[in-house]
């Protein structure tokens, strides 16, 4: 299990850069490109469809954690460790550490193409990153 969560960390440590330079990528985009704010529905509708992708993404972030973390670490806390448990669990974490920063990396590129305004991608980092900091491998211990 030590090595489960070791190579949790490493995950954890690299994602966390990754998603650095996904942040500082926008930026540099930002400086250099205008976006304008598509016209669907004359715009009327876009901040309303990147306020709901910002809710639809934190509550999902829990659903996500709950299902491929949280109920494995309430499971070993009442059960034994099996090789085949081991298999799953590995196969769920390493799942769940794609999902938050592909999920919030597309939502954040529809928000900021929607808000033309790389705040609301920097804010889909943010969630990224606290739920990597909240995501504790060492739990799993």
């Amino acid at each position: 299990m030590q090595e489960l969560v070791s190579t949790l960390e490493k995950r954890k440590s690299f994602i966390l850069k990754v998603l650095a330079l996904f942040a500082s990528l926008a930026l540099v985009f930002n400086f250099f490109v205008t976006l304008s704010c598509p016209q669907y529905f004359d715009g009327k509708y876009n901040m309303y469809f990147v306020y709901a992708l910002i809710v639809y993404k934190i509550i999902e972030l829990f659903i996500i954690y709950y299902i491929l973390m949280h109920r494995h670490i309430l499971y070993m806390k009442k059960n034994p460790v099996t090789n085949e448990f081991k298999v799953k669990l590995t196969k769920h974490t390493k799942v769940l550490l794609f999902l938050i920063i592909q999920g919030n990396t597309v939502f954040g590129v529809i928000a900021f193409k929607l808000s033309a305004n790389v705040l609301f991608f920097l804010l889909f980092s943010c969630i990224a990153l606290a739920a990597l900091l909240l995501f504790q491998p060492k739990k799993l211990l």
